[in-house]
């Protein structure tokens, strides 16, 4: 793997309030589209103004499992470009790292978990929260119940809905054993989306699952917010730089909410 010297040039974009889940997804396909035309990458931080939903990639296609399987029918619930399982997105924090089909790391995509989450992981130990990647850690913490909910015969012995009540070796975990941030990703045209969702605490929709100030009530959050685009960007490139969004992105994002295929 090429060190950050020789990745290409990153913008950072920080979104200035949170946003509904169809406009943080459309944002999202929105700077992968562009990717295939881009030389740089592009990181995003955001958060979302509701409690919603975002179905795997995979899970959405299911015919009958959204309805059958989805804890929480009250909640808005968008399409994902990731795999993986359903998350909840309510008190978190999310970050998407797009790289153009120029980067090295898409040699080997699988890297780029192992290049954010050890930047996380350092983060989040200056911060209070000492983690690690569950590979690495070990953990046997048993995994948390899934709400009680009734699946037809055919999918009893499916993996969980939900990504957090799932294992992968990449995903960080505690110390103490309990997922705090889940990656996926989505490759297109040789561009590379990761999506990656940072739990703060607990939701009253799902609080068999804990957040880093449950876990850790002395937790650094104001330092943590502060340095996570920074420490992200890093280990993208050496050379990067804040910025906002453009009018061709914000108008591609709008064009995949109508549902109108990018040209």
């Amino acid at each position: 793997m090429n060190s950050a010297a020789t990745f290409p040039d990153a913008d950072v974009l920080i979104d200035p309030r949170p946003m509904t889940g169809a406009f943080n997804m459309a944002m999202d396909a929105a700077l992968l589209e562009l990717a295939a035309r881009r030389s740089r990458s592009v990181l995003r931080i955001y958060q979302w103004c509701e409690p919603t939903v975002t179905l795997g990639y995979f899970q959405a296609a299911e015919s009958g499992l959204v309805s059958s399987a989805n804890p929480f029918p009250e909640l808005p619930a968008v399409r994902r470009l990731s795999g993986g399982g359903a998350i909840l997105h309510h008190h978190e924090l999310t970050y998407s790292c797009v790289l153009p089909d120029s980067h090295p790391v898409r040699e080997e995509p699988s890297s780029l978990y192992v290049l954010i989450h050890r930047a996380l992981i350092e983060l989040l130990a200056e911060c209070g929260a000492p983690a690690g990647l569950r590979s690495e850690v070990g953990s046997t913490e048993p995994v948390a119940a899934e709400p009680a909910i009734t699946h037809p015969p055919a999918q009893r012995n499916a993996e969980p809905f939900l990504c957090f009540l799932r294992s992968n070796p990449n995903d960080i975990v505690s110390c103490s054993g309990p997922k705090l941030v889940g990656s996926a990703q989505r490759r297109r045209r040789g561009a590379i989306l990761q999506h990656g969702s940072i739990l703060l605490r607990s939701s009253p929709f799902a609080p068999q699952l804990p957040g880093l100030q449950d876990l850790h009530p002395e937790f650094l959050l104001s330092r943590f917010t502060e340095h996570l685009p920074t420490r992200i960007a890093e280990v993208m490139s050496c050379r990067w730089a804040f910025r906002e969004v453009v009018a061709e992105e914000i108008a591609l994002a709008e064009q995949f909410l109508r549902g109108t295929p990018a040209s």
